[in-house]
């Protein structure tokens, strides 16, 4: 994800400090759900998983944000193929953390199969 990230970046012409602040937090949101993922007691999985949250909820107020704002300067081709991009971004990454809390790793309301075929769905 942090691919895709620098790729929106650079075509809204973001900033340095913009695009590092968005890797930074990708980075940090990825972590934060391995830890989640890899502890043992649910209340710890949970927590994680809020503390994951957070950052990609930061990440996709950002694309919607400050690099919409800078798209805004641009024509109207960089504003569609962009305004796409970020729409499509904001639906599916609002789905991974839902996907994972009923999944296997929170809740356990879906099987690992259904899971699965969900992120792979989403990647």
């Amino acid at each position: 994800t942090p691919l895709l990230l620098l790729d929106l970046a650079l075509l809204a012409n973001a900033s340095r400090i913009e695009t590092s602040a968005l890797i930074i937090l990708d980075g940090f949101m990825i972590v934060t759900g391995l830890v989640g993922a890899l502890s043992k007691q649910m209340t710890f999985r949970y927590t994680w998983w809020f503390i994951s949250t957070v950052p990609m909820i930061l990440v996709l107020y950002f694309l919607y944000s400050v690099l919409t704002a800078r798209v805004q300067e641009m024509g109207d081709d960089v504003k569609g193929t962009f305004t796409a991009l970020r729409n499509l971004t904001l639906v599916l990454w609002s789905l991974y953390p839902v996907l994972w809390i009923v999944g296997t790793e929170g809740a356990g309301i879906v099987n690992l199969y259904i899971e699965t075929l969900g992120f792979m769905v989403l990647d």
